[in-house]
């Protein structure tokens, strides 16, 4: 009986003593392929898109696991690991779509966060799962961290919190904390509308054009942005990015000295898209510290009380539409005018061919 019992210790501090996973090893499992829905656009899968690059950190690709296709990448490593993938160049749908992404967490060396950061020309958001770890600034809290060992679908609302609906994605950043976690088939769901391109007006001879493809010199956009995917004329149009239906979306040029003559119109431009519904229309036009004001549609912009009701009716979507307003009717006949914005609630609008006519 003692011998047996010698022989009992003997062994327990032989395992004891053993080299770490000497004799517990963990094995990570082929995950099965997930089922991803025919409609889902991707922007990454087998690789990245041709106009894309990485900027920082390593992209690991990795034929052993992979949601769809024949490969995903992979994060490994203590602390915190990361990729920056530049130049992605892809249209996020207007409307109540969601970004999506499928990842799968090792079961033998787990994670403790997930991170993501998606950004445009104009806004980044950073969103992530589990601990709150990594890096600095607001980031949004999705939730836990899903389960290990199967690929999940993380679902991320292009609206709120990201407000990216109807922005152009630009970088995408992927980070994790401690464990290996793989990535596959970015995109979003499919879900949303593409704003239809319109056709370019007749515009009659005459006009005297402030804003087209370029803005007055001394002059400057305080708000808004060329983009050459819509044009009245020229080669682009002015536009200010899409963040909601409760979101005033100004585009306002200042710092000119554009004269005008007694009895002239003021000229302006613009389309408003389908996708998304134009609750209101307001422009505005300063001369010094002198404005005027008309509006379509609803009242939500504010000023609407010293402004000129145009109508109920919201100029038509998908199609460019001229504005021509008497200046007589804001009280600015004959004025040199310095700044003009267009504001909008609701909906999108492209903005172009500034100017006066006689």
């Amino acid at each position: 009986m003692k011998l047996k019992t010698l022989l009992v210790s003997l062994a327990a501090a032989a395992i004891l003593t053993a080299a770490p996973g000497a004799y517990a090893q963990c094995t990570t499992p082929f995950a099965s392929q997930p089922t991803v829905p025919s409609t889902d656009e991707i922007f990454i899968d087998d690789g990245i898109p041709a106009s894309a690059s990485v900027t920082s950190g390593t992209l690991n690709w990795d034929t052993s696991q992979y949601a769809t296709g024949t490969q995903s990448f992979y994060h490994s490593g203590a602390g915190t690991n990361t990729v920056r993938i530049d130049g992605i160049n892809e249209y996020l749908k207007l409307g109540a779509g969601k970004a999506v992404v499928y990842v799968l967490i090792d079961p033998c060396s787990t994670t403790r966060e997930i991170k993501l950061t998606y950004s445009d020309a104009g806004r980044t958001v950073q969103l992530y799962w589990g601990e709150n770890l990594i890096g600095s600034g607001v980031s949004f809290r999705r939730g836990n961290l899903p389960s290990t060992g199967t690929w999940t679908r993380l679902e991320i609302p292009l609206l709120s919190p990201m407000r990216l609906s109807g922005h152009t994605l630009d970088w995408l950043k992927v980070e994790t904390y401690d464990g290996r976690v793989w990535f596959d088939t970015f995109g979003q769901d499919g879900v949303g509308c593409v704003p239809s391109v319109a056709s370019t007006p007749s515009i009659p001879s005459g006009d005297t054009v402030w804003i087209d493809d370029s803005i007055p010199s001394g002059s400057y956009i305080q708000y808004g942005d060329f983009v050459t995917s819509q044009a009245a004329s020229g080669t682009s149009s002015l536009v200010y990015p899409y963040f909601g239906q409760t979101v005033i979306s100004p585009v306002l040029v200042g710092g000119m000295t554009q004269i005008t003559n007694t009895g002239d119109d003021f000229i302006v431009y613009v389309m408003p898209t389908s996708c998304v519904p134009l609750n209101e229309l307001m422009i505005t036009w300063w001369a010094g510290s002198t404005s005027g004001s008309v509006y379509w549609g609803t009242t939500g912009i504010g000023g609407e009380g010293s402004a000129v009701f145009m109508g109920s009716t919201v100029p038509t979507a998908d199609v460019w539409t001229r504005l021509a307003i008497p200046a007589a009717t804001v009280g600015l006949d004959g004025a040199t005018i310095t700044s003009v914005r267009v504001s909008s609630l609701g909906g999108q609008v492209w903005v172009d061919h500034i100017g006066n006519a006689p």
